[in-house]
């Protein structure tokens, strides 16, 4: 079973920030978590009049999209994740996997909890957070370097050219670490929440006439009356919302009342004010509907406002990256992905990481959309699918944690999840006819991350079970060798084993039980919990056996990297001092997979896949600073 450990002591405010006063939490929030939803203004507006089979400016049709837009915001943003899935963090942490640490059945220590019917879904849901991570960067920048066509239609030729060439930039400063960046985003977004707000207000007083489209009647009587086609458009109103999920992802970071000030009183407004002015401008002259959103602007701040808009789409770009290593990370502590190489990029801040071979991927992928693609008109067709799929699977969880956690009774429970449930159903139909026009991009990168997932998770259950199977009753062990007097003198021998009880295989083996062992010995187990963080008092349990074998049990949160020298540390104070854990030898087994009948469960493809995962993994030794001078590893073979 998962380690029943105290949390860390936190206040009620989630996350390490929380003791900053809520003003810099929340202009930081600015940049981090609604950059991506905040710069949806450069394309939603106009994807929605294209969509389908393409609506006209008239008075219904910009009326019935804003009031659309407006619901929306308003029931997605406000009531369903400003409201009530801030408040399922797991001890802090949010995000879609922290939430599937929650909800994971329990199991034994070593062995990785089995595969349910709501693992399969959050698991396809972080996959679909990927398929979005991709597409992010891509229609985001291009949408805003396509301004530079609006003043001078001879630069259209250029738009790709230096959408490639910020895009490779981008990826290329990652290594560097996101802090220096990151302490711009907030100014930089005040600016363009501002500028945004206030070319919409300058339309809306124009043509105050649109402000009517408030009233909910309007998005229904356009669902009414355009039938079928009307559900088509959701596939492009829910794009005002991307990005929503990071409310929930950030959560740890700026913590519930910085993420809702920030939305409330600058990122709401703004997005309101401009959405609206687009369409007063759109209502006066059908004709802007080729880029309404730059059309708020007089010529002269035309390139100001590209500018603006560049350097926005690469803040929100920035923080989609930097999340994209976050949940990467939380998968591999999680046991759904193998050890990937890590650089932490702060020596002050442990969440600043740079993973290569993620950020690699993603420059691959984002590279290829825009040369492929070659405008955010066409790229739309691709965006949107993800985010539904995420925002359902939140809807259908988020109804166990009301119960579960917070006591709600089911005629609490059932009208609101309902109402969540009914809006994500209507954004997934409208989003289903995008599927062959780009949508299959998204959700082909999704089942390649499912797979993945599924797959190491399964292949480590076998094997950890064949494993534990080659353990010794600790009797067994003792007997043996308990008439052996051992080879070194004042030496210590460490062995890794993922099972904190028995003796493991490798204990055993032939050539340590005959030839060499040593004055004391160590088994290391490395549990990691359901919860975030653990305190430290409470990182190692040891327990004397007999004499000479100890036993240690390090227990990590999710969020947290174990390190050696940090356990060594830990377990100074309470250990003998014969045991000399400095000069220590570290044993470790090696699993080779040795095939066994294929089976539905296990086919031939999943083997190989995983002995290629096994193979390219970064070494365990490597990620736990382990000296290699003081590595011995045994191959063992394993049937899968």
């Amino acid at each position: 079973m998962d380690a029943t450990l105290p949390a860390r002591t936190r206040s009620s405010e989630p996350g390490p920030t929380h003791e900053m006063p809520l003003a810099p939490l929340a202009l930081a929030a600015l940049g981090v978590v609604f950059g991506d939803i905040g710069t949806s203004p450069l394309y939603a507006f106009k994807q929605c009049f294209t969509t389908g089979r393409g609506f006209t400016a008239v008075p219904e049709h910009v009326l019935g999209i804003l009031s659309l837009i407006t619901w929306a915001l308003i029931l997605v943003v406000c009531v369903k994740y400003a409201t009530i899935v801030l408040r399922a963090d797991n001890e802090g942490e949010g995000g879609t996997l922290a939430l599937l640490a929650q909800l994971r059945p329990t199991s034994r220590i070593g062995i990785p909890a089995p595969l349910t019917a709501v693992t399969y879904m959050l698991l396809f849901a972080a996959g679909m957070v990927f398929g979005d991570g991709v597409i992010t960067p891509a229609i985001s920048v291009l949408s805003a370097v396509e301004g530079i066509g609006v003043g001078t239609p001879a630069a259209h030729a250029f738009i790709v050219p230096v959408t490639v060439a910020i895009l490779v930039g981008l990826f290329l400063v990652q290594s560097r670490g996101a802090g220096r960046i990151g302490s711009v985003f907030g100014p930089v977004m005040i600016l363009w929440f501002a500028a945004m707000g206030i070319g919409g207000a300058v339309a809306l007083a124009h043509d105050p006439y649109v402000l009517v489209a408030l009233n909910p009647l309007y998005a229904l009587g356009f669902m009414t009356h355009n039938g079928f086609a009307a559900i088509l458009v959701l596939g492009a109103v829910v794009l005002c919302v991307t990005g929503v999920e990071a409310m929930f992802a950030d959560l740890a970071h700026f913590g519930r009342a910085s993420i809702r000030v920030a939305w409330y009183a600058v990122v709401l407004p703004a997005l309101l004010l401009n959405y609206y002015g687009q369409g007063a401008l759109t209502l006066g002259d059908p004709h802007v509907l080729g880029n309404p959103f730059y059309a708020l602007y007089p010529g002269w701040l035309l390139m100001p406002m590209v500018m603006l808009a560049t350097a926005a789409t690469v803040i929100a770009s920035q923080a989609l990256i930097t999340g994209a290593f976050s949940l990467t990370q939380q998968a591999v502590q999680l046991g759904y992905l193998p050890r990937l190489r890590i650089v932490h990029t702060s020596h002050t801040v442990e969440g600043q990481i740079y993973m290569p071979f993620v950020n690699v991927a993603l420059a691959i992928a984002c590279l290829t959309l825009v040369v492929v693609f070659r405008s955010s008109d066409r790229l739309g067709a691709a965006y949107g699918l993800a985010v539904t799929v995420t925002m359902l699977a939140d809807s259908l969880v988020i109804g166990w944690v009301l119960r579960e956690r917070f006591k709600w009774t089911l005629p609490m429970i059932v009208p609101l999840v309902g109402l969540f449930l009914i809006v994500d159903c209507a954004f997934l139909i409208g989003n289903l006819p995008k599927f062959f026009e780009g949508g299959y991009i998204p959700v082909g990168i999704a089942v390649i991350v499912f797979t993945l997932f599924t797959t190491w998770v399964s292949g480590r259950r076998r094997l950890a079970k064949a494993l534990a199977a080659l353990s010794t009753p600790v009797e067994e062990f003792v007997r043996l060798v308990d008439d052996k007097p051992a080879t070194k003198e004042d030496s210590t021998a460490i062995f890794l084993t993922p099972h904190p009880d028995g003796i493991p295989f490798i204990l055993r083996h032939h050539w340590l039980r005959t030839r060499m062992l040593q004055e004391e010995v160590v088994l290391l187990t490395i549990t990691v919990t359901r919860r975030p963080y653990v305190d430290p008092p409470n990182r190692v349990k040891i327990e004397q056996i007999v004499p000479r074998l100890t036993r240690v049990t390090a227990y990590y949160g999710f969020m947290e990297t174990p390190d050696v020298n940090d356990i060594l540390s830990h377990c100074r104070p309470h250990v003998p001092p014969e045991i000399d854990l400095e000069d220590a030898d570290y044993f470790l087994a090696r699993p080779r997979i040795v095939p066994v009948h294929a089976s539905r469960a296990f086919p031939t493809w999943r083997r190989w896949l995983l002995a290629f995962m096994m193979r390219n993994a970064t070494p365990l030794t490597d990620s736990l600073g382990i000296p290699p001078d003081r590595i011995i590893e045994f191959g063992i073979k394993l049937p899968v």
